[in-house]
């Protein structure tokens, strides 16, 4: 039952990531700025902390293939990130211990970190011209603001999920 809340939980954070598109960017004093919001992720590096590695890498690999394919700009590019940052998130994160503090700045520097990583491979690939100064000021800080709003909405989802039992056909005793 956690599991299939878990899938549908997912695919909403999905909807809302791709439906914000339709918002942004917002023109600030003549300027364009981007704020991209990235609850896919968060709930994946979040699922990976309170649910397990196991959990984590299954769900970064399925959403990683689900939004290559939709994207589909780079192909491959969402399953390595969520699988490396996944791996990183749990690696790094056991330093740290598991204060609500510690994990929201991990988890909000991870997520400005994977964006830039898509920037850099974009840039790599000669798929985006934008100057490394104004990714960082036009759309790199105002999502990093955006995520850090949405961390405790997301963060309360989660421990809600993790309340919820494995298996609805379990008697209670």
């Amino acid at each position: 039952m956690r599991s299939i809340l878990l899938f549908i939980t997912f695919f909403i954070m999905m909807f809302i990531d791709f439906s914000f598109a339709n918002f942004s960017p917002f023109t600030l004093f003549g300027i364009e700025v981007y704020f991209v919001p990235k609850l896919v992720f968060m709930m994946l590096l979040l699922v990976s902390i309170y649910f397990g590695l196991s959990y984590g890498m299954f769900f970064s690999i399925v959403f990683g293939i689900l939004l290559d394919i939709y994207i589909g700009t780079v192909y491959g590019i969402h399953l390595f990130g969520f699988v490396a940052f996944i791996i990183f998130m749990h690696t790094a994160f056991r330093v740290f211990y598991r204060d609500q503090v510690g994990l929201f700045f991990v988890v909000i520097v991870n997520t400005f970190l994977f964006d830039f990583f898509i920037y850099g491979i974009y840039k790599l690939i000669n798929f985006t011209n934008l100057p490394v100064f104004d990714y960082i000021a036009l759309r790199g800080i105002p999502s990093l603001l955006l995520n850090a709003l949405l961390y405790i909405p997301l963060l309360f989802i989660v421990l809600v999920l993790r309340k919820i039992r494995k298996n609805v056909f379990v008697k209670q005793l």
